[in-house]
């Protein structure tokens, strides 16, 4: 008989992207949030838990992370936990489950994409009464909830008002001034903060380690910077640049695949800006035109550079780029906060 090669052992392993990967399974594990997690971890141990909660903040910063943490310590019966516990195993078949999306009692729901009101009610409103099949608590993970309708918000409103004893709800949201205050007025609100350059960059640098890549602190920088707060785009820019790279990621080769603006190339547009050099400075944009850079990327290079230069002329800061020290012998800080303002083309005119 003729005998079949098994391929099953040659099919690639599926790649799983660092913000996977490397996403928190505790709350120590949450990057940027400490206020958050402790307020949590506190509540969970004095087993004051309330019935509804709403995270809000920009968006990559961690609140479907510690949803998914809240919901696990809810959970969680391992150790021979039989009560909320702040410090789940993360080895039980409800972490396992929750981690993957794929617990039964715990509903994830994109409100993005089921903003109508029969979508409310056959998710959560018809099955919010039923107990839950094997968790301690049916808990409701409502994604950008200030996506909802009208007639969604006042059909959930009830059932957040008063729901039954077994129920959490867990409300995330990147855009807090348009969930209606009589949602929000019975949640426990929770604001998730843009992480700092300084964290992100320290957090790469960690994982790089662990993934035995060699990043520049440079290059952790420039990437922590493009991230603008969101450690998942931080982590997303740092997939894209470990697969541009042979295993040393260094600053010269991120600031090819972002694009950005060479430091020579701002500096140059700072001096002609400060001087009012209009000529100059038209130099400058043909340059950038014709090599093919973003015009908006400038704008915003060149805002973070005069940002930079205030902060230098307050002793506090680095220079963005060299010589920038000199610049401040020649123009005020005043002047110099004025131009963070976008008011280059009224200065230049």
């Amino acid at each position: 008989m003729e005998m079949f090669e098994d391929l099953s052992a040659q099919a690639p392993k599926a790649y799983i992207s660092l913000a996977n990967k490397y996403r928190p399974q505790t709350f120590e594990e949450v990057v940027g949030q400490e206020s958050v997690s402790k307020t949590l971890v506190n509540a969970i141990k004095s087993g004051r838990i309330a019935h509804a909660y709403l995270f809000y903040g920009p968006r990559g910063c961690g609140k479907t992370t510690t949803a998914r943490l809240l919901a696990k310590a809810l959970n969680c019966t391992g150790n021979g936990n039989n009560k909320p516990t702040a410090s789940p195993c993360g080895q039980c078949p409800q972490c396992r489950e929750i981690a993957a999306s794929a617990d039964m009692d715990v509903l994830e729901l994109d409100a993005a994409s089921n903003t109508q009101v029969e979508k409310i009610r056959e998710v959560i409103i018809d099955t919010v009464a039923l107990a839950s099949g094997r968790d301690r608590y049916k808990v409701f993970i409502l994604d950008e909830v200030h996506m909802l309708s009208d007639s969604s918000f006042n059909a959930l409103l009830k059932t957040i008002e008063e729901p039954p004893a077994h129920v959490v709800f867990i409300l995330a949201t990147t855009e807090l001034n348009k969930v209606p205050v009589t949602i929000s007025s019975r949640c426990q609100t929770f604001r998730f903060k843009p992480l700092t350059e300084e964290k992100i960059t320290n957090h790469l640098l960690d994982l790089a380690g662990a993934e035995n890549i060699e990043l520049e602190d440079d290059a952790a920088k420039m990437i922590a910077k493009s991230a603008n707060g969101a450690l998942r785009d931080a982590l997303t820019i740092f997939d894209r640049a470990i697969a541009f790279s042979d295993g040393k990621v260094n600053s010269n080769m991120v600031r090819e695949m972002l694009g950005a603006l060479p430091k020579e190339v701002i500096k140059e547009c700072v001096q002609a800006v400060i001087n009012k050099d209009a000529e100059n400075l038209h130099s400058v944009f043909e340059k950038i035109r014709s090599e093919g850079f973003d015009a908006l990327g400038l704008l915003k290079d060149l805002k973070n550079a005069f940002g930079e230069i205030f902060y230098l002329s307050l002793n506090s800061g680095k220079e963005p780029f060299a010589g920038a020290k000199d610049i401040l012998k020649e123009c005020s800080p005043a002047y110099i906060a004025s131009l963070t303002q976008w008011k280059l083309f009224i200065l230049l005119s």
